[in-house]
């Protein structure tokens, strides 16, 4: 005798097959309405893809998620698919994901039914619950936006969800959907392989951040008509710095030291602070290299200390405990010494404030806020903010307890993120509360402390 619950999967997608002219018809309708919401950020949105839940799909699920049981009839099955409908808003960078989810809750928030759900006078047939908290964790631990929502016609509400993805999420989300959601086999090495996969996250995740550096750069270039390519110009300005601080170094105390990685890591810095930050326009660059031929001129001291106001402040958590130290040490560690000398030099204006931009540059590098923020959404709200910050401070203390110059070398950079992000990433798998986190903070700084060791070899 065949099983009941085949019969109930066979009627259901019966009446998905009959209802298909229906779903397609509306499918279309909110399609062509999020491309009228997004019609004039065109150069954000990559794509808006949608479709209606396949035969094989709907099947699975309605075993998986038990709807044989929980409901009576097949169209109280559709009825309370959450997403027999889906829509995808692509977008290029992952910081652009929450700019699209505010927009959104723009759009929609003049008009509030009793469910919670919003819509706007523009389409009263689209509802969105633009106010439920985002992102939302998924069950692997990972954060997803996704936005219920559904469509009100003459046949009563058909439902469907919203989920907004950088270009980088969209690739995981497939790896992970064909590799981990619908891999049935058993491995022994599934640990190993979750290993993995969240490595390749991560990978994902900076990678999408240098992208978006790089891009941000390149169209700053293009708008300025600057042809030099961003190695190009990086290394122009690391060449300059070097050539002028060494024949500077010589004048003052008489010999030259090794500055090639400090004038790298100023080189950088500059690269990012003005190319990105200050928009990269040619007037910017014009200075810069109006400051270099005018040093030329002037002697530079390199033997009397570095003269600051010894009193550091910052909200920041990170930003404080790093700038004092580096207040503490300025003038008795000679590398450290030589590169705020040459910064200095080089950035015009207060002292003071130009060693606080250096820290936020060096914290945006090595400590993505969105990233950050978007962790331990398992905790409370609150229980977060304050892991978040006790995290930041494990990162500051053990760039402190290391102390030499090379923690802010680019490479040790790169691998100082890459390894932070893989160790946050496993202290979610492991941390149930705030007080549970701060049990073992020692174990995890210790932890922390030794895999940076190994980084900085």
């Amino acid at each position: 005798m065949r099983l009941k619950v085949f019969d109930v999967i066979d009627d259901t997608l019966s009446l998905l097959d009959k209802n298909q002219e229906h779903y397609q018809d509306i499918r279309r309708e909110v399609k062509a309405y999020f491309n009228h919401i997004f019609e004039e950020d065109n150069e954000r949105i990559v794509d808006i893809n949608s479709r209606i839940k396949t035969k094989e799909s709907l099947r699975e699920k309605i075993i998986r998620n038990r709807f044989y049981i929980n409901y009576e009839t097949p169209q109280e099955i559709l009825d309370h698919l959450s997403d027999l409908i889906g829509f995808i808003i692509e977008c290029r960078f992952i910081e652009e994901e929450y700019l699209i989810l505010k927009q959104l809750r723009l759009f929609f928030n003049n008009r509030k039914e009793a469910d919670g759900y919003y819509y706007n006078d523009l389409n009263p047939r689209v509802f969105l619950d633009v106010a439920s908290q985002q992102p939302q964790v998924q069950k692997n631990g990972f954060a997803i936006y996704r936005i219920d929502g559904y469509y009100l016609g003459e046949r009563g509400p058909i439902n469907f969800e919203l989920q907004i993805k950088a270009l980088v999420h969209s690739f995981w989300g497939e790896i992970e959907h064909k590799l981990v959601y619908k891999n049935t086999n058993y491995y022994v090495y599934d640990d190993f392989m979750k290993d993995i996969l969240a490595s390749i996250k991560a990978n994902l995740t900076i990678l999408d951040r240098q992208l978006n550096i790089v891009y941000d750069q390149m169209q700053d270039m293009s708008k300025n008509d600057v042809s030099i390519s961003e190695t190009g110009f990086e290394k122009l300005i690391t060449k300059a710095i070097n050539d002028l601080f060494l024949m500077k170094m010589n004048e003052s105390i008489g010999f030259t030291l090794n500055i090639k990685n400090t004038s790298a890591i100023l080189g950088h810095y500059i690269f990012i602070k003005d190319i990105r930050y200050d928009g990269g326009n040619n007037d910017r660059i014009s200075k810069l290299f109006k400051t270099f031929k005018k040093l030329n001129s002037v002697q530079i001291d390199f033997e009397n200390a570095v003269v600051l106001d010894d009193s550091f402040q910052s909200p920041d958590i990170f930003i404080h405990i790093l700038g004092n130290y580096l207040l503490s040490v300025i003038n008795s560690d000679y590398d450290w010494f030589v590169f705020f000398k040459m910064l200095f030099v080089i950035e015009p204006g207060n002292n003071m404030e130009d060693f606080s931009l250096f820290l936020n540059v060096i914290k945006n590098y090595l400590v993505d806020n969105y990233w950050l923020n978007t962790s331990f959404l398992k905790l409370p709200l609150d229980e977060g903010q304050l892991v978040h910050e006790e995290c930041a401070k494990i990162l500051a203390q053990s760039l402190v307890e290391i102390g030499t110059i090379k923690i802010i070398h680019d490479d040790k950079m790169i691998q100082i993120n890459k390894a932070f992000v893989k160790f946050i990433e496993e202290l979610e798998t492991r941390v149930i509360s705030y007080d549970d986190f701060m049990h073992y903070q020692q174990a995890y700084y210790e932890d922390w402390l030794k895999q940076l060791r190994i980084i900085m070899k």
